[in-house]
């Protein structure tokens, strides 16, 4: 069976992760998608090094493989006239247009919404950006660590009191808004087919940053009252929280409706006792002793390790998961089961695999991805197939204007 976007154009003139996943999102659904590149180096990405992969010379870079898989590169200048004029070529002829270039660049290259849907009317033109495309900030340049991480309150709602802001893994919710703009975009297609006009979609990495801490800030909203960061002493459900095991591994419990699992609870941990303890036995008094709670817990949970747990509380059938680390995660025979990582056909890595976008269509096992392109990999295939002759391909090389 065709991956549903199969027969779509897509052309990408985007940068870093957030605009790529989306199109990298838009490939796995099967669509063409074309990636314009600066000539002078490409998408800043390619050169990003890690400190796991520990040699700043080796030539792959897992950043870059994981969003750009299933796509072509067409190296084009789209500050020069003529580098400008042969990217909207191509873009004359795409479904969607996807990007995450700062409005004013887009305006000043006549690149923007207004611009390239007067010349291509049915086109989906896809823009992600830090801080939304209104008000005082749309011009202000983000990455998703400061934009949607740190300004949208997730940062100050998950610290822990009395500690330095939490962390963020690379990317988190750049992919998040990558996945939620491959879905708007495929709504916008699905419009068009009734309409026959495209239109314009936006995201940006504040609003999703928003929208990923909306259960917190509509309680703000509707009673006046945000939520506070909470230690582990000072929550109102002591069974919705982390516990460290004897092995220093650690495990976290989210029995949400507390008085439901509280029978069984106890009997996992082997503390029948605890079921008619005053202190404990319904949720209103525990959350008055949460302290003292979580003490008797910590203690219990201390005795096994993690391994030696994980029967038990499935036995009770309490709603619980391992922390693991990112090692554990990639052994993990659930991940495997669901395909998450998928095989790519790469000409330098063998055995290379890459996490899938999590979306499915059907129950078919994945096809192994295509290896991202190197820089400008597809540039005179791509413009053979607007049309240009190969003079006109020398000339546009000699200028400088495509790589």
């Amino acid at each position: 069976m065709d991956r549903p976007l199969a027969g779509f154009k897509v052309v990408e003139l985007a940068m870093w992760v957030a605009g790529p996943s989306t199109a990298a999102v838009l490939a796995d659904w099967g669509a063409d998608v074309i990636k314009l590149e600066d000539p002078a180096g490409g998408d800043p990405i390619r050169a990003m090094t890690t400190r796991a992969m520990n040699n700043p010379g080796v030539q792959v870079r897992p950043p870059y493989e994981l969003d750009n898989r299933n796509k072509r590169s067409v190296a084009v200048d789209v500050r020069k006239p003529d580098g400008r004029e042969f990217a909207l070529r191509i873009i004359d002829r795409a479904d969607v247009f996807v990007t995450s270039l700062r409005l004013d660049a887009l305006e000043r290259m006549k690149l923007d919404y207004a611009s390239l849907s007067a010349r291509n009317p049915r086109l989906i033109y896809a823009s992600l950006n830090g801080y939304g495309h209104r008000g005082p900030d749309r011009l202000r340049p983000a990455y998703d660590y400061a934009a949607a991480w740190a300004r949208s309150g997730l940062m100050a709602t998950i610290q822990e009191p009395g500690f330095p802001p939490p962390a963020q893994r690379p990317a988190m919710i750049d992919h998040a808004a990558g996945l939620g703009l491959a879905g708007a975009i495929s709504a916008a297609l699905l419009a068009r087919e009734k309409t026959g006009r495209g239109r314009e979609v936006t995201v940006s990495l504040f609003a999703m940053g928003l929208w990923m801490n909306a259960t917190d800030l509509t309680i703000g909203l509707m009673t006046g009252r945000a939520p506070e960061s909470e230690g582990r002493t000072d929550r109102i459900n002591p069974l919705w929280s982390s516990y460290r095991c004897k092995d220093g591994r650690w495990i976290y419990f989210v029995m949400v409706q507390a008085d439901r699992f509280w029978k069984q609870f106890c009997h996992a941990l082997g503390r029948a006792d605890w079921i008619d303890d005053p202190r404990f036995m319904n949720a209103s008094v525990r959350a008055k002793n949460c302290a003292a709670m979580t003490a008797e817990i910590d203690e219990v949970v201390a005795s096994r390790t993690r391994d030696e747990w994980a029967p038990l509380f499935d036995k009770h059938e309490l709603i619980w998961a391992p922390v693991n680390t990112d090692a554990e995660v990639l052994k993990d025979p659930q991940a495997h089961a669901i395909g998450a990582f998928a095989p790519v056909d790469h000409p330098n890595i063998p055995d290379c695999r890459v996490v899938n976008s999590p979306i499915e269509f059907g129950a078919a096992a994945p096809k192994p991805h295509r290896a991202a392109p190197e820089l400008g990999q597809n540039t005179e295939e791509v413009a053979l197939e607007i049309g240009l002759t190969w003079e006109d391909i020398s000339r546009l090389k000699e200028s400088g204007s495509i790589g």
